[in-house]
């Protein structure tokens, strides 16, 4: 009985704090889209998340409390709530006692890094669950804890790769952990573990099949407006053709497969050790950097196959983050990264049952839980919101001028708050919503032939709209125009 008062701790304490942070209001950028497209069951942008998406949708109409924003929020949330039991679990496995490695689990979840994901629609959070439990059964068969572990694993890399594709960087700590392991998989074994990896890969069959229905009914408010391939939350690149579902699934128009190869140039190894250093150093501080040093050196002296499987399968992403130019947010990257400093605090001093052990292991969650304390005070402000923060005060800023039927054209950043009040909450009904940081206005001018269209852009960006006259000055960095037409 001894285990499970810990076990239900490590998940539910951060779960209620997760929730309790969650916001009710659409954010913007991706998050926005995050919140919206699995209530509409839609599409999002590449890769597609489909495992996101089909679990999103299903709780938030099962689990219909509150706004769609919120209930999407809260779902990240139980993810990331999950992450942290896993880091619990795995510290257990490098033979942490349970109130250790609860105190090092509960200080991951408060540090603001990973906090202020588990506040938001994340795609990342559900992927990062799995892959952290994948881990979890890897090692356990690394332990001789049985055949269905292993099986296990690869079946949770699986979906977490159908929620997020950057789950592949643990699969080379999983190659690495089967060569060295004391007993290798058998053939069989290895067949049966890559069927379980493959089965869910064919989620992303949603993205066409879902994208063909779209399409034969209808439902996207952009399919009429010449030069739009496919609308954002709807229709995202149209992924039923081919060259759509080819485009949707590699994200090659962020240049993302050049990257991808990129981050196998060992050049990026110093970027990707600072990443490390520099993560770990402002997520739990100096004292604590250095107490994960000598945490690996420790598991490492008791078990160096499971240390160096663990310790792979946390940090090779840091090589695509650092290679990666065009993400705005790299900490969702990285949140591996910090998760890997749990079994390593956790390694520091084993369960054991001498009165000198007890003491020392009391002293370290003492100082663990202290530092769990100092992260939620440093962060507690995510439990407060503002009312019409995040994405709503654009809703509300452009309702009185852009009227039921016309088209609104805004970069991704807003375009995205726009699109959750047009299609998803009815905040903002009949509105057509086109993401657009091209300003193509002579395309935008043909449109204004059959439809009323608007530019949303930052003033001070801007300052040629040919062909638009300016209809409302939201606020200093929002500037509304009317698209004449030719």
């Amino acid at each position: 009985m001894k285990r499970w008062p810990p076990l239900l701790a490590a998940l539910l304490i951060p779960a209620a704090f997760y929730v309790a942070s969650a916001s009710r209001e659409p954010g913007a950028w991706d998050t926005a889209e995050l919140q919206g497209v699995p209530y509409i069951l839609g599409i999002a942008h590449p890769t597609g998340f489909p495992l996101y998406v089909l679990l999103g949708y299903v709780w938030s109409h099962v689990v219909a409390i509150g706004s769609v924003a919120f209930r999407l929020n809260a779902f990240s949330g139980i993810a990331v709530a999950v992450i942290v039991l896993a880091g619990y679990v795995v510290a257990r496995e490098f033979g942490a006692a349970r109130r250790v490695a609860l105190a090092a689990a509960l200080w991951f979840a408060f540090t603001q890094n990973v906090w202020s994901h588990a506040a938001r629609a994340e795609a990342q959070d559900l992927a990062i669950a799995f892959a952290s439990v994948s881990i979890w059964c890897f090692l356990r068969w690394m332990n001789a804890k049985g055949d269905l572990w292993f099986l296990a694993a690869f079946a949770c890399c699986g979906l977490a790769l159908a929620a997020h594709p950057n789950a592949l960087w643990i699969l080379p700590a999983f190659v690495m952990g089967a060569l060295v392991a004391r007993r290798r998989p058998r053939v069989a074994l290895v067949c049966a573990a890559a069927l379980a990896l493959m089965l869910p890969l064919f989620l992303y069959l949603y993205l066409p099949l879902r994208s063909a229905y779209i399409a034969a009914h209808g439902l996207d408010p952009t399919s009429g407006l010449a030069g739009v391939n496919g609308g954002i939350f709807w229709n995202y690149n149209d992924p039923r053709t081919m060259h759509g579902f080819v485009t949707e699934l590699s994200g090659s128009q962020f240049h993302t497969p050049r990257y991808f190869w990129a981050a196998f140039n060992p050049a990026h190894a110093g970027a990707a050790a600072n990443a490390l250093g520099t993560g770990l150093r402002e997520q739990f501080g100096i004292v604590a950097t250095v107490l994960v040093v000598l945490g690996f050196l420790v598991a490492l002296r008791r078990n160096w196959r499971a240390t160096v499987v663990l310790c792979i399968a946390c940090t090779a992403g840091l090589f695509f983050s650092v290679a990666y130019p065009n993400e705005g947010d790299v900490g969702r990257y990285r949140l591996l990264t910090s998760w890997l400093a749990v079994p390593l605090l956790g390694a520091l001093i084993p369960a054991v049952t001498q009165r000198t052990g007890r003491i020392a292991a009391m002293l370290l969650a003492f100082g663990l839980t202290a530092g769990a304390v100092v992260a939620f005070l440093h962060n507690d402000g995510l439990l407060r919101h503002a009312s019409r923060e995040g994405g709503r005060w654009v809703i509300e800023a452009v309702r009185p001028d852009v009227a039921d039927g016309d088209v609104i054209v805004a970069g991704w950043l807003d375009a995205t708050s726009l699109a959750y009040g047009a299609y998803v909450d009815g905040s903002l009904p009949g509105r057509v919503v086109v993401s657009d940081d091209q300003l193509q206005m002579d395309r935008y001018r043909q449109w204004a032939i059959g439809h009323r269209v608007y530019v949303l852009v930052d003033p001070n960006a801007v300052h040629d709209l040919s062909g638009a006259v300016d209809d409302a000055r939201l606020d200093a960095y929002h500037e509304l125009y009317r698209v004449t037409p030719p």
